[in-house]
């Protein structure tokens, strides 16, 4: 240390000196004085006269054991000296507020919840143009990206229209497809496991080694249906028509 710089007491000393009143004037007037007596560089003089009503905190906690970390900060926050919670607690508030950091997650948060319900109907919208604007294409993997998205949401596909699609290997399910038209359509080695097929039209539709476990197919038409090695266990087929099924696990 320089034979010059002040010691701690000789700084308390000057503190004492400077204006703490209302006139900013007279205040920085003094540290100006101060700092110029004390031969110090009035940014560093005035950083430690701002530090000298500051309580001194304890050291924090050192763990090496990240599972109990939030034990040891917890236990060490709760033998603070009440003045030191207050004075750990202001320093933090007034740090937060000052880089924004609070106003920015107030604002942030508040925007994401209630933009919620919007963002997933936008999501759903995105889905079924996806869906639609391949509806010319026979086989398109974002139509069925858009249906297995729009399913997963819980969005009912009651009355789908997509005869003659391309869906093989589709994941549907528990999917609300009740009147769906699917004539001609190949949902080969997919997953419609506890799906709601009731009156769907399936007239030509490739279905085989598809898992149709627990569908139901109540009224649904399955003329020329290729049902080959599909699975069909608990399925209810009351009034399904022309169900003929070749190979299959039911």
């Amino acid at each position: 240390m320089n034979k010059d710089t002040p010691n701690i007491e000789e700084l308390r000393e000057s503190f004492a000196r400077v204006y703490d009143g209302p006139d900013r004037l007279q205040r920085e007037y003094d540290l100006v004085c101060e700092a110029k007596r004390l031969k110090m560089e009035i940014d560093i003089y005035r950083r430690l006269y701002d530090l000298r009503s500051e309580e001194p905190i304890d050291p924090y906690p050192k763990t090496k054991n990240w599972w109990n970390i939030h034990t040891t900060w917890a236990k060490w926050a709760l033998h603070l000296p009440t003045k030191k919670k207050w004075a750990l607690l202001r320093k933090g508030s007034v740090k937060l507020i000052q880089s924004g950091i609070v106003i920015t997650v107030v604002i942030g948060l508040g925007r994401y919840f209630s933009e919620g319900p919007q963002r997933k109907k936008q999501a759903q919208y995105q889905a079924w143009m996806v869906f639609n604007s391949a509806s010319n294409q026979n086989s398109s993997a974002g139509r069925i990206q858009a249906l297995q998205d729009l399913n997963k949401s819980g969005v009912s596909l009651q009355g789908l229209e997509a005869p003659e699609a391309n869906l093989e290997g589709i994941k549907l399910e528990k999917a609300q497809l009740g009147g769906a038209s699917l004539e001609k359509a190949w949902i080969n080695k997919a997953n419609l496991k506890g799906s709601n097929l009731n009156g769907a039209w399936l007239k030509d539709t490739n279905l085989s080694e598809t898992d149709l476990s627990g569908v139901s197919l109540i009224g649904a038409n399955l003329n020329r249906a290729n049902l080959k090695s599909t699975d069909l266990n608990y399925a209810a087929l009351k009034g399904a028509k022309n169900l003929v099924v070749v190979h299959s696990n039911g």
